[in-house]
């Protein structure tokens, strides 16, 4: 808790982090300062702030925390029962829109398993057991850290997507609905029928974008599966399907051998090699 407030930087931030009450959080930092004979921290309007003594620890603390979620992982790791908690973190749109028949297809084959489903394209530390198992897109030719397990399932791509009606439409014309910090494009090539508005319409999530794309609103830059995986939706006829990484499932090493780790990660693999194709945006659309 000490250390979930130093780096926070507020009781309010460790007790989210955390998920214990905000009371909890003032007496257990109260019970260490009383324990020490040190204050650990000055109190801010803008939070807390480590004294010098708890400046001197910090470092410290972090080391026994590391070490402690490394007692558990290893104990994790032998752990070959089928039951008992097991984390997935994957991006929102795999979880809703690819993945969920064979996520409801594990729960009901393996009831006895604690599913927890965190859907968040959020960094998430295996090595702190935040979460057992991610898909996770890796842009580029990066590679997971070395601490973590990681099989490269596919590749990953992006393209340019319209409503089918829009794109039917005589001379039509289409705003360009972008995320909340995307630029138009530089690379756009078409077959020049689609005039584009001098003004874009942005978007703070992707599942709102999608959605005005597919009602005629404009043309969104789309993961191939969601965009190929709709009826009313069609690639922009001439543009390009740009690969941005890979699609990997991770697990920390310590953890891999887990028996439920181990059968959802075969799950999750076949689900994502089934639709490869789409994945990668070398699937047909039309």
């Amino acid at each position: 808790m000490f250390l979930a407030v130093a780096q926070g930087g507020t009781v309010r931030a460790a007790a989210t982090a955390l998920d214990v009450n905000h009371a909890t959080i003032l007496r257990a930092i109260g019970r260490l300062e009383r324990k020490l004979a040190a204050r650990l921290f000055d109190k801010l309007a803008t939070g807390y702030r480590l004294t010098e003594a708890g400046s001197d620890i910090v470092e410290l603390a972090a080391q026994m925390a590391a070490t402690s979620s490394r007692i558990e992982a290893r104990v994790f790791g032998r752990d070959q029962k089928v039951s008992g908690s097991l984390k997935f973190t994957l991006p929102v749109s795999f979880a809703t829109d690819l993945l969920m028949p064979t996520l409801a297809e594990f729960r009901a084959r393996y009831p006895d398993i604690a599913l927890e489903i965190l859907s968040s394209t959020s960094i998430v530390n295996l090595g702190n057991r935040e979460a057992d198992v991610a898909l996770r897109v890796v842009v580029g030719n990066a590679t997971p850290p070395g601490q973590l397990y990681g099989v490269r399932l596919c590749g990953f791509g992006v393209g340019y997507y319209v409503s089918r009606a829009l794109a039917q439409a005589t001379s039509p014309s289409a705003a360009w609905l972008l995320g909340p910090d995307d630029a138009v494009p530089s690379d756009w090539t078409t077959d020049g029928t689609i005039r584009m508005a001098a003004t874009p319409v942005r978007f703070t999530e992707m599942r709102s974008q999608f959605e005005a794309a597919r009602a005629g609103m404009g043309i969104s830059l789309l993961p191939c599966f969601l965009g190929d995986g709709d009826p009313a939706l069609v690639r922009v006829a001439g543009s390009p399907v740009r690969r941005i990484g890979d699609i990997w499932l991770l697990t920390h090493s310590d953890t891999r051998r887990t028996r439920r780790v181990r059968l959802l990660c075969d799950a999750v693999r076949g689900a994502v090699e089934k639709h490869a194709d789409r994945l990668a945006g070398s699937g047909a659309n039309d």
